[in-house]
């Protein structure tokens, strides 16, 4: 599943770089888990990649790969990697100030227990807010939820985005 999402990902993007601006740049975070996560885990960073298409009048997607490293809690520790496609809509038009966004991330969760560890995929739901201070840096608030095997692991990340 998670080929497939990264393929829609990267194919939406190729197609469309024709006729649109595409910027690639680096995301890091703060993560703070929720439901389930947080038996498991007490806070992550969250460290990434992104691809930007700009395609005109407020609308764009940001493409992106992330790794977030939770703290151990109870000698438990989790690891999230996750490939994701958002949905961007600035309210200036111009991809500058506050924007709205929402998408989809094919996640795969490592839980290390003591003596074994286990992997749970999945698809998750992401909806956030950011805020682009200029072309470059923007900041960003982002809910990210995933369910699988009876579980719920979200967070909510804090963080800011640099793009080239």
């Amino acid at each position: 599943m998670k080929k497939s999402v990264a393929i829609f990902i990267l194919a939406s993007g190729l197609a469309l770089s024709a006729q649109s601006d595409v910027r690639f740049g680096v995301q890091g975070a703060v993560s703070l888990p929720t439901n389930d996560l947080s038996n498991n885990a007490y806070f992550g960073v969250q460290l990434g990649g992104h691809a930007k298409v700009d395609f005109h009048e407020g609308h764009g997607l940001m493409a992106r790969a992330d790794m977030t490293f939770y703290s151990q809690n109870n000698g438990v520790s989790v690891t999230d990697l996750a490939l994701a496609g958002d949905y961007t809509f600035h309210f200036d038009r111009r991809q500058l100030g506050t924007y709205v966004l929402a998408g989809l991330s094919a996640q795969n969760y490592r839980t290390s227990f003591p003596g074994h560890a286990k992997n749970d995929n999945g698809l998750g739901l992401d909806l956030g807010l950011g805020y682009d201070v200029d072309r470059n840096l923007g900041l960003l608030a982002r809910y990210t939820t995933n369910s699988f095997s009876g579980y719920n692991y979200s967070a909510f990340n804090l963080g800011v985005t640099y793009t080239f």
